[in-house]
């Protein structure tokens, strides 16, 4: 055959398939990231609040095997456990409708005694006050108790009652917020979160929990019951404040500095010859570069929390905690993946727009800065 006469010619072989090409890109992208001095600090910071976080751990355990205790750590526990129980929805809730038990008691008395004389009453030295709603300072020092009685009477509240309930605790935090912010806040109102019907009716199937969570029988669910009742919740308020406050900040940073340059690049330098002279499928690729924001942003987020569990469990008292907080590691897994996944796919769309690596950049940090 002529030399003029050759061309290109059909490929007659078969592909080699091979579907570890993808650990391959992961691995080579994972080590050049992981060059900077900087994203080593930044890893080496994001992993200290775990000794902080940690070390509240100890404190609500130490609290909660006894919370009556003036002692340190366990005063100061008190204090942080009373603070995080109070802020729940559904114990604030539940502490203003159990009022409204104890004032419809009190009229019932105040009625009773009328008809039966003001003579009795003044011959018995006894007089009938309206009970009065609990300060959050009250609350922070003696912690929050519900009798049995009281919470029977959340637990019967029909539909229609509950949505008069809604109305009402709806308009009350509205009056509040507005006071709190008359004479000390300048310029527009706060925003004002209102809570949902389904929070309402949420709160009395706690008040049905909480009825059968009375275990010594003396008809009042006092401090020590209801914490160990909330002992799950409170540990999962430590994670998720883990989660939002220092790691996000760590999260944010590191993917705009691994991220805007995993596609960028490769479109600038035309790597694209290199990936496809060689098997790789574009899903290879792909799943090659997810991988590289995937095993950061686990670094970030999924081990310091794992490590953060094992570290509460180790400072424990007992291991009895483990029993009530099996399900959170699970948790940690899920909600990594809910962040893992549109983090990753939103970081790679943003570098496959450019072949400059900085606007790429640019465009990350402008998102979540515009957006916050």
């Amino acid at each position: 055959m002529a030399i003029n006469d050759l061309g290109y010619r059909k490929w007659d072989l078969a592909a080699t398939k091979n579907n570890g090409q993808w650990k391959t890109i992961a691995g080579f992208g994972i080590r050049v990231a992981w060059r900077s001095n900087w994203l080593r600090r930044i890893f080496i910071m994001a992993w200290l609040p775990i000794f902080i976080m940690g070390a509240g751990l100890f404190v609500i355990e130490q609290s909660i095997q006894d919370v009556d205790s003036d002692e340190f750590p366990q005063n100061v526990g008190r204090l942080l456990v009373a603070a995080i129980v109070y802020q729940r929805p559904e114990i604030s809730n539940l502490t203003m409708m159990t009022q409204w038990s104890k004032r419809a008691d009190a009229v019932t008395d105040f009625l009773s005694n009328l008809l039966q004389g003001d003579d009795e009453n003044k011959e018995n030295g006894t007089t009938q006050r309206q009970p009065r709603n609990l300060s959050l300072r009250q609350i922070m020092n003696a912690g929050v108790d519900f009798d049995v009685k009281d919470l029977q009477f959340v637990a019967n509240m029909s539909d229609e009652e509950l949505k008069l309930a809604y109305e009402f605790i709806n308009n009350r935090m509205l009056v509040q917020l507005r006071n709190q912010s008359q004479g000390r806040r300048r310029g527009p109102p706060a925003p004002f979160t209102k809570q949902s019907f389904e929070t309402i009716k949420y709160s009395q199937a706690v008040a049905i929990e909480l009825i059968e969570f009375d275990k010594d029988g003396n008809e009042v669910v006092d401090f020590t019951e209801l914490v160990n009742y909330l002992r799950p919740t409170l540990w999962s308020e430590v994670l998720f404040l883990f989660f939002c406050l220092p790691q996000a900040f760590s999260v944010i940073i590191v993917i705009g500095m691994v991220a805007p340059k995993l596609i960028s690049r490769d479109m600038k330098n035309r790597a694209f010859l290199l990936y496809y002279s060689r098997p790789i499928t574009p899903w290879q690729y792909l799943l090659g570069k997810c991988a590289i924001v995937w095993a950061f942003l686990g670094g970030l987020t999924t081990l310091p929390a794992l490590m953060l569990y094992i570290l509460g469990l180790s400072l424990s008292p007992d291991i009895s905690v483990l029993l009530v907080t099996w399900q959170l590691p699970f948790r940690i897994l899920l909600a990594s993946v809910v962040l893992c996944v549109p983090t990753t796919l939103f970081a790679l769309m943003l570098s496959s727009l450019t072949r400059e690596s900085r606007i790429a950049s640019f465009g990350w940090f402008a998102v979540w800065i515009m957006g916050s």
